[in-house]
Formats: C-alpha cells, structure tokens, sequence
C-alpha cells in the first residue's frame, strides 16, 4: 500500500469504528447494520495491520506504546466510571420541572391514574424513529413515575414484520398491554396516554344510559348541532354508552352507573318519570341537561325530579353583558368563575361557555346542592324573566322580577342513605347547547362535563385533565436592540475570544 494511502485509511478505519459505536449505543434496533459496519471495521484494522506488522510489532515493543496503553487504560477508565454513573442515573431517574406552569410534568389526575398501576405494564411506540423523540418525551415521564410501566419503541422502518403482525395501520400508534388486556391509539397528548392506560387496568366498565325518544342530542350526529365529540371522549374514558327508551321498559336497567338526559325536546310521560324516580330511589344517578327556557312548561315534571336534591331550573334565560367584550354574545355566557370547594372544579380555571342556558339554583334549606359555575355579577349579568323580549334582543333588567347575577348554570346535589353513605346523585344542566360539538375544541366545556361525570358515577378513576393555563411574557425587540445583538453576537464576541487565542498562542511561544 502506498505510503500517502495508509494514514488515510487508518483515519476511515476510525472513524468507521466510531460509528459502529454510536449505532450500537443510540440506535440498537438496526442490528443488520450495526453488524455489518462492525464486521467491516474489525476486518478493514486486521488488514491494515498485516500490511505493516513489521512496524506494528516494532511499535507494540516500543517505551512510547507504553505510554499510549497507559493513556488508552485511563480513558477507558474514566469512560467506565461515567458509563457506570449513568446506569445508576438511568435506574434512579429523577426530574425537576421549573417552569410555572410545569409544562414538563405530568397532572395530578395522570400521577393518580399511575399510581393505581399495580402489575407489570408496556408502552410501546410504533412510528419511524426520526418521529420518536416527542412522543418518547411524553411517554419516558410515565415510565419514570412507576416501576411497573416499560416503554418501548419500534421503527416501523426497521421492523415490518411487527407492523404486519401487529397490524399497524397509523404511524405513532402506541399499543398499551398489561396482562391479556391490551389497547391501542393514535399519540394526541397526554390524555390521550393516560386514558389508555386507564382502560387496560379497569377491570369493570361503567354503563350510562342515555334516554332517547324525546329528540335528545345524538352521539350519531357529527355536525355542530350534534355531541358526537363528547361521546367519543366519554367512550375513551372507558365508558359504555348504551341507549334507552323508557316507553319500552318497565324499569331502568340494574348495571346503569348513571342514565344521561341530553336536551330533549319532548315532554315524557308519567310512565318515564316514575321509572326515573324509582331508580333514583334506588341509589341511581341523573344528569339532567335541558334546552333554555323556552320549553320549561313542556319540562315541568322532569324538572320536579331535581328538587329532592336541593336543584332548581329557572323559566328564564341568562344574560350576560360582559360576554361580548369577549367577542361572545351576551345570551352565550363566557365562564370562569367556578366554586373552588368542590372535587369537580376544585383547582378548574379554564374558560367554558354556556350558550342560551337557564338559571341554575338551590332550594333554601338544602345544604346537599352545589352550584358549580356563575356568571359575572350584577350588573353585567342577569336571568331575564321576559322570554318574548329576549327573542327580538330587547332584554332589560327589571327590578323585582328579573333574578341579579352571579347567576348559577350548573348544580350537582346528592341524597345520602343509610350510614350516611352517598347513595344518589343529580346533576342539573341549564344549557344543552353546553354539550354540542360546536363548543368543545375551544372551550374547557369537555373537561368541565367529564370533570362533572366522573363525580356523578362515582368514578376513582380518571377526572379530566386540567392543566393552569400557560402566561405569556412577550418580549418587544426594537431595531437598535436586534443591531446591538448582531454586533455582540456575531462580531464582538467572536473577536474577543479569536484576539484571546492569538495572544495565548504567542506568549507560549515566547516562553
């Protein structure tokens, strides 16, 4: 070999090598590579060897091989002692988030889903590895936070045997297994995850009945007007909805967690309305949501069945002004002033909107009920008695008939049994429109409803994610700052440490 090519080839052989390494350490799943690069690596140092063995040997023999063997055993040393360092780090993993709003944690309705994690548990990610590191973010702050959870990921690239035998059809599918339960999703956040994760270690599903036959709201209308969003994020929370009719049943069905009453339109019969009340009686749990006001006449027995819990809907509709300034109407209420003492709202500062609702209140003397959510107060807001006059947009505060706010628009109350064990509970909805498609991307209005659910079913499960909103510290740069900093950044700077290094350099030389 020519004696310009030789040092050439070393400095490949190396640098090979090296890769060979770093593939090995970051990217184990790309075993036919990573082989192949070795396997070459170790051949093309054999052959450079042989070619020079008389210099090799004379090297191997030499004081100044012993130097570099003693050099080379230090390193190693320090790189073992690192390597080792970071096991231990791996094995005991811990983090702190410092950041206000703790962007990098996980909530605690996630913390308390993970603690009931209790047998051996697998996350394992299925998209192209230059997609894993965001997902992988997500998923190593579960795996940290339990013994039990393990994360793996796959390069669908790689190993498309897995994907065909699993049968993976959308890249950064997640699969979830523990035990002979498993289940899969598409990665949307962390909900998304912990949702996941609730489904495969609950052993029972919980059945809510939602009464049809008055012409309720639809989870099979996908348009605005329907709730097809809010029931598929009842059915990822690990809900079974089923539907029924009460004029085809003689008494509402014993496995129901809870029977839901979605704007209906309709009156319903006394038939309907005893079969709710016995099962009431029975330790059984409503949510009642109604359209506004305009059809109370029509909802008069339905609305009887909230009273026993200390609830009451109003015949009338909210008004409130300071909505608009919110680029909202002012029969379309904007929210975010909740009751802080109650497990449902406790900690809840998202913005909801209550579109055309009734007022919501208590019965004097029931210390059961609760009021969840209120408008603004007197005057921006107000529950206006004269329905004619909200129509044509001439709604005005009249004293004496009119209620002032803070107006209610959705009360929870329960009925304790023998033992004082809570056997009953009643939600009471005055917006329906609350629940529609329309309002649930932007809005807390999905987090607020499950939030409310899970209460009413009694549910130790998961409660709708709620993390404190996120402040914005935006900083104004003028063009004299973004100068200043191009010339600190891209000139002085460099300068500073260049003229540093020429000075170093030459007083060495002097000494």
């Amino acid at each position: 070999m020519k004696n310009f090519l030789y040092p050439l080839w070393v400095i490949v052989n190396v640098l090979v090598t090296l890769a060979a390494i770093s593939l090995w350490i970051s990217a184990p799943e790309y075993k036919t590579l990573n082989i192949g690069l070795s396997i070459f690596s170790v051949t093309l140092a054999l052959l450079l060897i042989l070619t020079r063995w008389a210099e090799v040997r004379s090297f191997i023999k030499s004081h100044y091989f012993r130097n570099v063997l003693f050099h080379v055993f230090n390193v190693l040393l320090v790189l073992s002692i690192v390597g080792v360092l970071n096991y231990l780090g791996n094995k005991n993993y811990k983090e702190f988030d410092l950041t206000q709003e703790k962007r990098n944690s996980l909530t605690e309705q996630t913390l308390k889903i993970i603690s009931m994690v209790k047998s051996p548990l697998s996350l394992t990610l299925y998209a192209k590895r230059e997609e894993w590191k965001p997902i992988l973010d997500v998923l190593k702050l579960y795996e940290a936070k339990s013994q039990y959870i393990q994360l793996n990921a796959v390069d669908t690239d790689v190993r498309p045997d897995l994907v065909r035998e699993k049968n993976i059809t959308e890249n950064g599918t997640i699969i979830v297994a523990s035990k002979n339960i498993e289940t899969r999703f598409a990665m949307t956040g962390e909900l998304s995850v912990t949702n996941a994760i609730l489904k495969v270690i609950k052993k029972d599903k919980i059945v809510l009945y939602m009464i049809t036959g008055h012409q309720e709201l639809s989870c099979q209308v996908k348009t605005q007007e329907g709730i097809s969003d809010l029931c598929q994020r009842m059915k990822d929370q690990n809900y079974e909805l089923r539907d029924l009719d009460l004029t085809q049943t003689q008494k509402i069905p014993t496995d129901a967690s809870a029977v839901l009453i979605f704007g209906p339109i309709s009156g319903f019969l006394d038939s309907e309305i005893k079969q709710l009340e016995n099962y009431l009686g029975s330790g059984g749990s409503v949510y009642l949501a109604l359209a506004p006001a305009f059809k109370s006449e029509v909802y008069d027995n339905l609305t009887k069945l909230a009273r026993p819990y200390g609830l009451k809907l109003g015949k009338d509709i909210v008004i409130d002004r300071l909505s608009t300034v919110q680029g909202s109407e002012a029969t379309i209420p904007v929210i975010n002033r909740y009751e802080s003492n109650h497990p449902i709202t406790a900690n809840f500062n998202l913005r909801t909107v209550f579109p055309l609702s009734s007022s919501v209140s208590t019965l004097e003397g029931n210390d059961a009920a609760t009021i969840l959510a209120f408008t603004s107060a007197f005057p921006g807001s107000w529950a206006e008695t004269d329905l004619k006059a909200a129509v044509k947009g001439q709604a005005v505060f009249k004293e004496n008939e009119d209620l002032k706010g803070p107006i209610g628009l959705i009360g929870i109350g329960e009925k304790v049994g023998q033992g004082s064990v809570l056997d009953s509970r009643f939600i009471l909805l005055g917006s329906s429109s609350f629940l529609i498609n329309a309002y649930q991307n932007q809005t807390g209005n999905p987090h607020l409803f499950l939030n409310s659910l899970n209460w009413l079913v009694k549910d130790e499960g998961l409660i709708s994610l709620n993390r404190p909103g996120v402040e914005e510290f935006p900083v104004f740069l003028s063009a004299q700052h973004i100068q200043l900093i191009f010339v600190i950044a891209i000139l002085i700077v460099p300068i500073v440490f260049f003229s540093a290094a020429i000075f170093v350099y030459r007083r060495r030389r002097v000494l």
